[in-house]
Formats: C-alpha cells, structure tokens, sequence
C-alpha cells in the first residue's frame, strides 16, 4: 500500500523482515513469528519448523508443566513470550491493548506481535507490527503468510476488528531490553 515513509517505523524493520520465515500452509504462525523475531533481533539462526515441534512439547516451571501450544494447531501467548524469554528478550503478553499503545510502542522502538483473528469461523493469527502509516491509515507487519520479504500492509478498520474480536491480546517487548543485548 504505502509508497512513501510511514508515520511511524520499527527501527528493527530491515532486520525482521529479512528474518521472515514463510509458514506455507503450516497452521504455525506462533512459531514462525517467534524465529522470525528472534533471528533479525538476536542474529540467530532458528528454523521455524524446528520450533514448532519444540514448542509442540510442554516444559516444567519448577513442578508446573507450561503447554505452549497444542501440537501443530495453536501456540498460546504466553508460550510464544516463554520462548522470547529463553532466548534473552523479557516479553510479556497481556490483553486488552490499544491504538495508542501500539503506536507509543511503534514510536518507542518496542517489538509488538498483537494476534488477530475471529470467533466465527475460528481463527486467531499472529504478525510482528512495524510500521503506522497515519495518512493512509493502515497498519504494516511482518507476516509469515507471505512468501517474501516485503512489509503486508492492513487498513486500521479490518486490523482493528479482528484484534478486538481477540481481546486486543498482545505480546511485546520493550526496546530497553533489547538494547541492553
């Protein structure tokens, strides 16, 4: 969509994108955003489909097993902020977000991952935001939908609606923990 600069950039725009994973027409968009993530932040060279199966498989917090995902379907938030945290980036993932939070956070430098979807039919997806385009009014990710390494762009109505009907649930990290890498 946008031609011109956006209105606000992720300063990890470069990086992630050339990072991105294309999921194909796996349903694991958790792990392919996370490896995504954590190669262009970290320099890391994470295979997504190996991921997926890790994360297919609970692990112990102290005597607590923690499910990240059930097995090649849904990768639940806080498994995808458990395998940011094991690889050195404190995310954290909570709900009810806002516009202007993931703006500040666009202008801050922060990584955002918000999870769209619907309730009918069922679906829930998750991207890495990158960028606000004010004129425009849409939003751009990295979306591993996509087979290239280029921004996916989606007006702020649809983007809006489908991250409400998922409780405007967000997974984040704050660029002050990125730095200090």
């Amino acid at each position: 969509m946008p031609a011109e600069k956006p209105s606000a950039l992720s300063p990890y725009t470069d990086a992630i994108l050339a990072a991105l994973q294309w999921q194909g027409a796996r349903n694991d968009c958790g792990p392919f955003t996370v490896a995504t993530v954590l190669n262009g932040l970290r320099n890391l060279r994470i295979e997504a489909v190996e991921l997926a199966r890790a994360m297919d498989k609970p692990v112990w917090r102290g005597p607590f097993p923690v499910v990240r995902r059930i097995p090649e379907w849904a990768t639940f938030p806080w498994g995808i902020a458990s395998v940011l945290r094991e690889n050195g980036l404190r995310a954290r993932w909570h709900f009810f977000g806002s516009r202007k939070l993931l703006r500040q956070s666009l202008d801050r430098g922060d990584v955002i991952m918000p999870v769209i979807g619907s309730w009918k039919p069922l679906w829930a997806h998750v991207m890495t935001m990158l960028a606000w385009d004010a004129g425009k009014k849409c939003w751009g990710f990295a979306n591993t939908q996509t087979m290239d390494h280029t921004m996916y762009w989606l007006d702020d109505k649809t983007f809006t609606s489908q991250w409400r009907a998922m409780g405007n649930l967000l997974i984040e990290i704050k660029a002050s923990d990125i730095i200090q890498l």
